[in-house]
Formats: structure tokens, sequence, C-alpha cells
């Protein structure tokens, strides 16, 4: 691919599983901070479809779409390892069964871990769009004790 005309639109992946945990993912592509596994919408795939796709592509997980947390905007974002505007979906999902676990290939994810809110939240190597993300989910759960 040549110079980039327009953004592209892509999808986030805040996995949660049955403890409400949220799975965080190392990628070389982000200068190993913790982010979600996600990827770009295919032409004519919905939200939903493009991020069961990516999950199961990238991290190996069976997932359920159920909302989009926020969108957020990727211009020329200086932790990503190229040049490259992106707007990004970052969405919640739900594990489907707590028994899958997490499979990396060491390309595009080199390591994942099972967070809690609160302690994703205190990682020094947080991406800051990925813990503006955390702090959004953690107000929901706040607000619907």
């Amino acid at each position: 691919m040549g110079i980039q005309d327009f953004p592209r639109v892509t999808v986030g992946a805040f996995i949660r599983n049955q403890k409400g945990q949220v799975l965080l993912c190392k990628s070389p592509k982000w200068e190993d901070y913790w982010v979600v596994c996600g990827g770009h919408i295919d032409l004519g795939e919905t939200i939903a479809e493009a991020l069961v796709r990516e999950v199961k592509e990238e991290v190996g997980l069976t997932v359920k779409f159920l909302r989009v947390i926020q969108a957020v905007d990727f211009v020329y974002n200086p932790h990503f390892h190229k040049k490259y505007h992106f707007v990004s979906l970052q969405c919640e999902c739900q594990l489907l069964t707590d028994s899958e676990t997490p499979k990396i290939d060491g390309r595009e994810i080199t390591k994942t871990k099972w967070f809690s809110l609160s302690d994703a939240l205190a990682e020094p190597r947080l991406l800051l769009e990925t813990k503006q993300s955390l702090e959004l989910l953690l107000s929901k759960e706040n607000s619907d004790v």
C-alpha cells in the first residue's frame, strides 16, 4: 500500500471474562505497550463481525460483541510502528467460555494477561487510549452498582 488517502476504520476488543477481568495484549506494533487486540473492519463487515473475527485471528478466542465503548482517533500515533491514520471503535465483548485460553503467534501479539480493571489502569506501560476506554468501562461498572 502506498500513501494513505483516507483513515481506516478499526475495532479494538476489550474482552471480558466471567470474573469481569479484561484481556490486555502486548504487541510490537505498539512499542510493547499494553493494548487490546483488534484490526481493520473489512468491506461489507459489521462492527460485531469484525470484532469477532479479529479476536479469533489474533488470540484464538470466541467472543460476543456487547457494545461500542467509544470511538478513538489514532492520527499518526507516535507509539504505533508506522505513520498511519485510523479511527478505532473501542468495543466491549464477552468471552463465551472461560475454558478457552488465549493463543499468541508471537508476531501480532507477543503476550496476553487477564487484569482486573483497577490493576489494568495501574499498569505503567498502558497505552493512553486504552487507559481512557478502561476508565469508561470502570465508570460504567460503578454507575451500574
